[in-house]
């Protein structure tokens, strides 16, 4: 069994958080680009994408590592505290390739000064994530969710404190170091009173033999971040501050929807893990149901936000920033694909086929930097945008070919074609419901589409069976 209603409670608690960080990021985005404009604000979202990018260089795959095993074997938990102390070394390593390549990238030194400031944050977001990995192979996602709540109010707080009492951009910029810093904190008093098992030791041959289990798990992260990212990289060499706002305002905004499938992947992988080895045919079947799932889904999610992409730019961001219109409209399809591909990444995983991943991770770096550069010198910060969206559609189609392969195989269902109507009748009333006000149109799109998936039976009796299982508390057999 993989525990559909553990999976479902999981997933809820991390959803209802992610809801609640995205509500505070979406207050705080606004009143930072109002605040700064798009040219210092280009400058610090560039800033958190370059640091996050370097910020595999602490992973080497170690959290997935022991999450595969630990949820296989809650023996292997006592391994964090190994992990833990090597990573501490992998994120000083990491601190300091940040600032040598901005250096030797030739960034301008008020650049260079915001890296900085966002390094000292990432050395104690780097150490929290590793300890809640703990919680993460225990299946105890409200850990995780609380933890994640507790650092978007405490930035949300001293970022507003910036912006109101005149302290300004270094002010905003600190606000992501400080907020981690503190959320380190409690992440640690709860783990040790919860474990008990983190002391001070060194062991080089196991950091060794722990880095070379990880490093597939590492390549794949790491080739991943590399062709996510590397678009932003060549884009601040192309375009300008501004220009590089009204980018980052677009792909702030879907970054604020991945949520949904980071709360889905993050209670997914674990149970996959555990089901590897006990039940295969299970495991078939919960991917193709899960395929349908995430096509409903992101049909509801990409129709919708194309609807509203100006009404939610104007919200946020205010008409300076409405050259940014054009991007979201692109770049929700990378979110559509990433949710796929995601999802199929963690199947990967789960049955220990991550060395597939990195050769697929290889062919996408390549992908992506020839069609940036291509794209980007013809179309600006709109090719960035279509470079994102092509590469993610090349990795989607051979990951799906190696799972066919691997037996993981997913046939178009007869009631899908009925999404069409149903799309069709959302699109209708947002298009009426946005004469009066985005929020009722987002509501009533929500509300006619879920209503029109059951009216026409877009599900067929073995979904609604599953839904019912985990209702009544009881889940279904597979």
């Amino acid at each position: 069994m993989i525990g559909g209603k553990k999976i479902a409670l999981n997933t809820f608690f991390l959803i209802l958080s992610s809801l609640f960080n995205v509500s505070i990021s979406l207050f705080t985005t606004a009143i930072i680009a109002r605040s700064i404009g798009p040219d210092l604000y280009g400058r610090y979202t560039f800033g958190l994408t370059y640091i996050l990018m370097f910020s595999v260089f602490a992973n080497f795959g170690l959290e997935s590592l022991f999450i595969r095993e630990a949820a296989r074997d809650k023996g292997n938990i006592g391994i964090i505290n190994d992990i833990f102390h090597l990573k501490i070394i992998l994120s000083v390593f990491t601190i300091v390739s940040i600032i040598v390549s901005a250096h030797l990238l030739n960034y301008p030194s008020a650049t260079i000064d915001v890296l900085y400031i966002l390094c000292t944050g990432l050395f104690f977001q780097i150490l929290s994530e590793s300890l809640l990995s703990v919680y993460r192979s225990i299946e105890k996602m409200h850990i995780t969710a609380f933890f994640s709540t507790l650092f978007r109010v405490f930035s949300a707080i001293i970022i507003a404190i910036a912006v109101y009492s005149g302290i300004g951009f270094l002010g905003i910029v600190s606000a992501y170091s400080i907020g981690n810093a503190l959320v380190f904190g409690g992440v640690f008093l709860s783990f040790y009173r919860d474990f008990k098992v983190l002391h001070l030791h060194i062991s080089l041959s196991k950091w060794v033999a722990l880095i070379k289990q990880g490093i597939p798990f590492y390549l794949s992260a790491l080739l991943t971040m590399f062709y996510t990212k590397i678009n932003i990289i060549i884009l601040s060499k192309f375009v300008s501050d501004k220009e590089m706002g009204f980018y980052m305002a677009a792909l702030n905004l879907i970054e604020n929807l991945y949520f949904i499938p980071t709360a889905f992947n993050t209670s997914i992988f674990p149970a996959f893990s555990r089901l590897y080895g006990s039940s295969f045919e299970a495991l078939r079947k919960a991917y193709s149901k899960m395929t349908k799932y995430l096509i409903i889904l992101t049909v509801a999610v990409s129709v919708g936000t194309i609807l509203v992409s100006e009404k939610i730019v104007l919200l946020i961001y205010g008409q300076e920033f409405m050259p940014a219109v054009p991007a979201l409209k692109i770049l929700i399809f990378l979110w559509v694909l990433t949710f796929f591909s995601n999802t199929q990444s963690s199947l990967l995983f789960s049955i220990q086929k991550e060395r597939t991943q990195v050769k697929i991770m290889v062919i996408a770096c390549f992908v992506n930097i020839i069609l940036n550069y291509v794209l980007i010198k013809s179309y600006g910060y709109l090719g960035a945008a279509y470079a994102s969206v092509l590469t993610e559609a090349v990795v989607v189609i051979l990951i799906t070919v190696a799972l066919w392969r691997l037996q993981f195989r997913w046939t178009p269902d007869f009631y899908l074609l009925r999404l069409i109507v149903v799309a069709f009748v959302m699109i209708l009333s947002v298009r009426f419901l946005l004469q009066f006000n985005i929020i009722i149109a987002v509501a009533g799109g929500a509300v006619s589409y879920a209503a029109s998936l059951f009216l026409l039976k877009v599900f067929d009796g073995d979904d609604i069976f599953h839904m019912k299982s985990l209702i009544r508390r009881k889940p279904a057999s597979g």
